[in-house]
């Protein structure tokens, strides 16, 4: 999977977060989603919703893996508890056929405003990441556990055009610097901050790379190909101590010139 299918999905969870009736937490990929639907269920009923990076593709540029615009499948499930729904604002439904559908088509609503309202830095970051929707596909879907219960459930497939995947061993740079600033937010010892170590890590090792080892790398070219670009070290050319070229500091490029007065005119 592409770090670009992980970094949408946590921009969607933090987006979703508090902007629905399921209030928090949106949960990130869940095994078993349904275990918190029934947990929740003897406290106070409240729907969950469960987020998922189902398929991620990408168009490379040559060996270029990480290169090119990224498609990113990406689902979104809204369970309700199997008997009732407490809302906020005292807003209540019964599941049943009519309550159930209309609560489920409600929550859709508010995930689709979430996207598109608020001027919240997630919102900001998502638009960076995320420079077009393909396609949209909702269904409603009964699950029915061992014991007989039926729960409710919407899913939503979101088919998200994406930016190109991250560069490898280049410091943090542009959305993926920012993603970083806004997971740090959470504060010291936190998931986000965990989280963000984890997806620097993944963008800026292997650190202490050379610039034309840098370059190589990213784009995936043999020795014989780097060389034909022009940018590769002269064979020989390295310092063995510290493996950097040598550095210019004589150049001279000689020229033959030649004055030609201008032509005077008669």
């Amino acid at each position: 999977m592409s770090l670009i299918a992980l970094a949408t999905r946590v921009i969607l969870v933090r987006l979703l977060t508090g902007r629905t009736w399921a209030r928090d937490p949106v949960l990130d990929s869940p095994l078993d989603p349904i275990e918190e639907i029934l947990r929740a269920a003897d406290a106070k009923p409240k729907p969950v919703i469960a987020v998922y990076t189902n398929e991620s593709k990408g168009k490379p540029v040559g060996l270029e893996t990480q290169g090119g615009k990224q498609n990113v499948r990406t689902a979104v499930y809204v369970y309700l508890p199997p008997s009732k729904v407490e809302l906020p604002d005292g807003v209540g439904f019964a599941i049943d056929n009519v309550g159930a559908g209309l609560a489920l088509s409600t929550l859709g609503r508010q995930i689709d405003a979430a996207m598109h309202l608020g001027n919240t830095p997630w919102l900001k970051l998502w638009r960076r990441f995320v420079t077009c929707i393909d396609e949209k596909t909702s269904r409603f879907v009964l699950v029915e556990i061992q014991s007989g219960v039926k729960v409710p459930c919407m899913e939503v497939i979101y088919e998200l055009d994406c930016v190109a995947d991250a560069d490898f061993a280049k410091p943090l740079y542009g959305a993926w610097l920012d993603l970083d600033t806004l997971l740090r937010a959470d504060g010291a010892g936190s998931e986000g901050e965990m989280l963000a170590d984890h997806i620097k890590g993944l963008i800026e090792k292997p650190d202490g790379l050379h610039p034309y080892e840098v370059f190589q790398a990213n784009f995936g070219l043999t020795d014989a190909a780097f060389e034909a670009t022009g940018l590769a070290p002269l064979p020989g050319s390295l310092d063995p101590d510290t493996g950097n070229s040598p550095l210019l500091v004589d150049v001279d490029a000689p020229q033959q010139t030649e004055i030609v007065p201008p032509q005077q005119v008669p």
